[in-house]
């Protein structure tokens, strides 16, 4: 299924992505990694069975969605807030918010699984894309990264990379963080930057790219992760994160319910490893 563009005003921010035009059934929410956008999901939304309300969002200062206000910055946490308002915002399409599926990759399952923990009887399904919950630290890198993180706010935004064409910006994209075939980073590409004097530069906030003030601790995670109540679908890359780091794996005994799957492909599989097959793990659970 081929999905439109939309922007809706919440109460927090306006939020843009891609939907298809269903208005009954809970509504699928589904959220990006860290500097994707919504198109992250629209190779996978061809081979999805989308029978309710699907919404793929550009998270805050990603995409086409409003920044956040200068003087604010992206700590994880806040999304929660920004994704609960958007469910309530669905109402302007007539559509039942009571509860949504989330459907996270990467930064989104991280937002996702914290929703979910937060607000329970928000969320029926929970899905994750190749997300474990996020970056920790130690008691004794608190201040440190602190400190860090304080002197990186004080500097100046004035470093923005302008690509003088398009093609440079795939290129640039295919080999960054999480790396991409050309199809999938032309998609991602094509929607997160915009023309400026010069060629092309990225539309994300460039205060997504500073050190957080605070990380987590790995208590707090454990914490936040044993409240989901909803069953958990965890779909990995076989070449993915997942597979490269052991601490994440002790992360599956934190769930109280959680099933997991792996297929081929990297970090991004949704979009440029077995598309197909993920579609049709999406597919077996999301009709239960």
């Amino acid at each position: 299924m081929s999905l439109e563009p939309f922007e809706i005003q919440t109460s927090h921010l306006k939020i843009a992505g891609l939907k298809n035009n269903i208005k009954f059934g809970v509504p699928i929410i589904a959220l990006h990694g860290w500097l994707d956008n919504a198109e992250s999901f629209s190779l996978l939304a061809k081979y999805m069975v989308l029978n309710r309300p699907f919404f793929a969002i550009d998270l805050p200062g990603h995409g086409l969605s409003e920044h956040r206000p200068v003087s604010s910055s992206y700590h994880l946490l806040e999304n929660i807030v920004d994704v609960i308002a958007f469910i309530d915002a669905l109402s302007v399409y007539g559509i039942d918010t009571n509860q949504a599926t989330l459907l996270g990759h990467s930064l989104g399952g991280i937002i996702a699984s914290f929703v979910a923990s937060a607000s329970p009887e928000r969320v029926d399904q929970l899905i994750l894309l190749d997300s474990m919950g996020p970056l920790t630290d130690e008691t004794s890198n608190v201040l440190p990264q602190l400190r860090k993180a304080v002197a990186k706010a004080s500097q100046l935004n004035s470093n923005v990379t302008v690509f003088p064409s398009i093609d440079l910006a795939i290129r640039a994209r295919m080999a960054g963080i999480g790396k991409l075939k050309k199809e999938a980073a032309s998609l991602l590409v094509k929607r997160g930057t915009h023309q400026v004097e010069g060629g092309f530069s990225w539309c994300s906030d460039p205060k997504l790219l500073k050190p957080s003030f605070l990380r987590l601790s790995e208590a707090q995670v454990e914490a936040l992760l044993a409240g989901i109540e909803c069953p958990v679908k965890l779909i990995t890359g076989e070449q993915g994160y997942f597979s490269s780091y052991d601490a994440l794996k002790k992360r599956l005994s934190y769930f109280k319910s959680i099933e997991e799957h792996s297929v081929e492909g990297g970090h991004h599989f949704h979009m440029d490893g077995d598309v197909k097959k993920t579609a049709e793990l999406l597919n077996a659970y999301l009709s239960n």
